[in-house]
């Protein structure tokens, strides 16, 4: 009996020191402080406050995208006095934001949606009354022109029964009061369906406003469970990092090119902006946003290949098919997990707000540029904040002024039209240039767009800024000839002369790049020989492209110069030129 009682007060005794061993949970909440976007996807880190009571814990967050890349997540701390991370497990949940103010569930969307739909309907209904009450003034007003038409029976003063007509001028009186009725009616129904058309077009943009500005209510979570230890009670801080795929940014320039006013230098200003969007499910606000151009998202390492055999098929006589079934290994996915603690950990800064008492004009901020051997980062000042509904966000990089070279392109066998061209050499120390679509502006005017192909530092480019009407360029055919030549060994023969006249109206010299070409032969029987009277080319294959010829010279102020393209194409008459 004793010992009976013995084995009880032992088994209460394990199951009150197991169950206080168990470590208790903390729930707590994280903010999004510092965001890096790649060219495809970001890095998020998040900064969580915690207070640990001393011995095991185990920190609960819950307010982590559903998203984000498992492989990818990170935590960190640090405390007042110290502590232990150890394991780290993460797994999506379903997270009641019911509560969430200014954020629309799925049904309170399609609601709106619904309502959207249906005021567009109604103003379809609105613009055709419009058109119905048109037609009803158009037809009153046609009526007041009957008197002067022709007189027929019923506008007879005597009516077939001898009587008065129904358009008698007895009558008239009445018609007019009629008709005047009628389009007073008109007009006011097509007033009155008029305001209702605009209210129901300000009622649709507010509500698709509505519908842009409040994301859509977050209904999975990622929930992540950290466990530590304390020694003693303590205040600090997890850092948790992690990347999602629903991110971008793209590269976009401003071209400013000012030409310079009697005799001046010109001067190009090029100024980088960014466009970033996402769409990961959670809020980027007020946060320390930075711009890199490595793109994890591509992979870590290059493809393997394998040897590939080569062998004679050997011929069996056939069998009936079989059938077999193939399972598939199940595939598992785990958290990957850095324990370390550190000192200090970053905060995102408060804004600075920079109060002036004189008027000056407001300037570009720039990012600061942090270049690494494989990659470059661009930190944006300020805070900036980004929803998760796909628009752009843009930002500005940098701003530089450059002193480029000017000159005029033409390729007059396809266009006449003389282009003025920047060029310029990008610096040697700075970032490259991505490639991005180029907005182009000469003397503050709008000239169009363009793509920047990739500018590595040290490289030579060029921007084309539009037309310059003050260069005339003329290309004209002066002789074509077709012959045989030859006595025993027959040829046929295709003599071509051209002259390209370029005239500079400017009270400027410039200089000029004029682009033509000749054929070229891929058959040793067809022989394509230039001219000795053709002007000789500074360059021929230009970019590696046969056949494509260019002539590059200063032309002085109001000079004209002409340059003569003549070539003969020699081949077999017994076969004929493909073209």
């Amino acid at each position: 009996m004793q010992f009976r009682f013995f084995v009880l007060v032992f088994s209460l005794f394990l199951l009150m020191m197991n169950s206080s061993a168990q470590a208790a949970e903390i729930l707590v909440k994280s903010a999004v402080t510092k965001v890096t976007v790649f060219p495809s996807g970001a890095q998020i880190v998040r900064i969580a406050k915690i207070e640990l009571p001393a011995g095991d814990q185990t920190i609960v967050l819950q307010d982590l995208p559903e998203r984000l890349i498992p492989g990818s997540l990170r935590v960190e701390g640090a405390g007042e006095k110290g502590f232990e991370i150890g394991s780290v497990d993460s797994k999506r949940i379903y997270v009641n934001v019911k509560d969430k103010e200014g954020v629309l569930d799925k049904s309170e969307r399609k609601q709106l949606e619904d309502i959207i739909e249906k005021l567009g309907d109604d103003m379809t209904l609105l613009t055709s009354r419009i058109s119905a009450a048109q037609t009803q003034r158009r037809l009153m007003e046609r009526l007041t022109d009957l008197p002067g038409q022709s007189p027929g029976s019923l506008f007879d003063k005597q009516g077939a029964g001898g009587g008065a007509g129904l358009f008698s001028v007895e009558n008239w009186g009445k018609i007019f009061d009629l008709i005047g009725t009628r389009l007073a009616v008109a007009d006011d129904l097509i007033l009155k369906y008029r305001r209702q058309k605009r209210e129901k077009a300000k009622d649709i943009a507010k509500l698709k406003k509505r519908l842009t500005e409040q994301p859509p209510k977050k209904e999975r979570q990622m929930e992540v469970r950290v466990a530590v230890h304390a020694n003693a009670q303590m205040s600090g801080v997890l850092k948790i990092k992690y990347q999602v795929r629903e991110a971008s940014w793209r590269p976009f320039y401003d071209a400013r090119l000012t030409t310079g006013e009697k005799g001046a230098k010109p001067s190009l200003a090029l100024s980088r902006r960014a466009g970033i969007r996402q769409w990961s499910g959670e809020d980027w606000s007020n946060v320390k946003l930075s711009l890199s151009t490595t793109s994890p998202q591509k992979g870590a390492q290059a493809a393997v290949l394998h040897p590939k055999r080569l062998d004679l098929v050997t011929n069996y006589p056939a069998s009936k098919p079989t059938t077999t079934s193939y399972l598939s290994d199940k595939e598992r996915g785990g958290v990957s997990n850095e324990m370390r603690s550190e000192d200090t950990m970053e905060a995102a800064p408060a804004p600075v707000v920079e109060q002036k008492k004189k008027r000056v004009f407001a300037r570009q901020r720039r990012a600061s540029i942090r270049q690494y051997a494989f990659q470059a980062v661009f930190d944006i000042p300020g805070l900036i904040s980004i929803l998760p509904t796909g628009d752009e966000k843009k930002v500005a990089i940098s701003s530089d002024y450059i002193d480029p070279m000017l000159k005029i392109k033409a390729v007059p066998k396809i266009n006449t039209t003389a282009f003025l061209y920047a060029k310029f050499t990008h610096d040697k120390k700075a970032t490259p240039l991505l490639p991005g679509s180029v907005a182009l502006y000469r003397d503050g005017t709008f000239t169009g767009n363009s793509h920047m192909q990739l500018v590595n530092a040290g490289d030579e480019y060029e921007l084309g800024f539009g037309g310059d009407d003050a260069v005339k360029v003329v290309r004209s055919e002066v002789k074509r000839t077709k012959g045989q030549a030859g006595v025993f060994t027959s040829s046929k023969t295709d003599e071509r002369r051209y002259i390209i006249k370029i005239s500079n109206l400017h009270q400027t010299a410039i200089d000029v790049e004029v682009i033509d070409q000749i054929p070229f032969s891929v058959n040793e029987k067809v022989v394509v020989r230039l001219l000795p009277s053709s002007t000789t080319p500074s360059r021929q294959n230009i970019k590696e492209k046969r056949g494509i010829l260019a002539w590059d010279f200063r032309l002085p102020p109001s000079d004209k110069k002409s340059i003569n393209l003549d070539y003969t194409i020699t081949w077999p008459a017994d076969r004929t030129l493909s073209r």
